[in-house]
């Protein structure tokens, strides 16, 4: 199903100093099983993100060169799926206007948060956030095991899936986590760090 959700997201959006600290709050802040979608996006200020209203001060294309290969699996050529940036940052920027997602930024980093209402009445969060190269992922390869080197799309990177602790027995929750980071050279985006995750919480 988050697969599913995962394409629809793709089809319908389909500094400074270095970011040390912005990935590592972002992770917790979007991680956290006690708050909803809502209540991140209420806290995210106390995390020193800064709202922005306008896609054009921020540069989304980077952005989207960043975490474009989590969304193109099914591409086999390269430079497709890289190509495929400009239809996402395109696509993210009209989503901002019509308040189906909302852009963070801090320290050179930029995070998109996403919202929807499951057909159950649940809840679909989606947080995707591009930055510089710092020593933040390096503390989550450390915790769940040494990054995959994947070559073949000039990327280093660690994924795995896991299922959300429950905290109420009526509540449902699944939950998908990726780090990366592209080791292209030349560098293809200034933000090689990226992280992805998509929460299902439902009722």
């Amino acid at each position: 199903m988050l697969n599913r959700l995962s394409a629809a997201i793709f089809a319908t959006i389909v500094s400074t100093s270095a970011s040390a600290g912005a990935l590592q709050d972002a992770v917790e802040l979007c991680s956290d099983p006690l708050t909803t979608g809502p209540e991140k996006l209420e806290q995210l200020p106390a995390y020193l993100w800064q709202s922005v209203t306008d896609p054009s001060t921020v540069p989304l294309v980077d952005f989207a060169r960043s975490i474009v290969i989590s969304f193109t699996g099914g591409m086999d050529d390269l430079e497709a799926r890289f190509a495929a940036a400009d239809q996402l940052a395109g696509n993210f920027a009209a989503m901002l206007e019509t308040g189906q997602v909302t852009l963070w930024t801090r320290d050179g980093a930029i995070l998109a948060v996403s919202l929807a209402t499951t057909a159950e009445g649940g809840e679909h969060l989606g947080c995707y956030f591009a930055g510089p190269e710092s020593t933040d992922i390096e503390q989550y390869w450390a915790t769940y095991g040494p990054p995959e080197t994947l070559p073949e799309i000039e990327s280093i990177g660690l994924r795995f899936d896991e299922s959300a602790m429950r905290f109420d027995p009526d509540v449902t929750y699944q939950m998908f986590s990726m780090w990366g980071r592209l080791t292209s050279d030349p560098q293809r985006t200034p933000l090689t760090d990226s992280y992805r995750l998509e929460r299902l919480q439902q009722p």
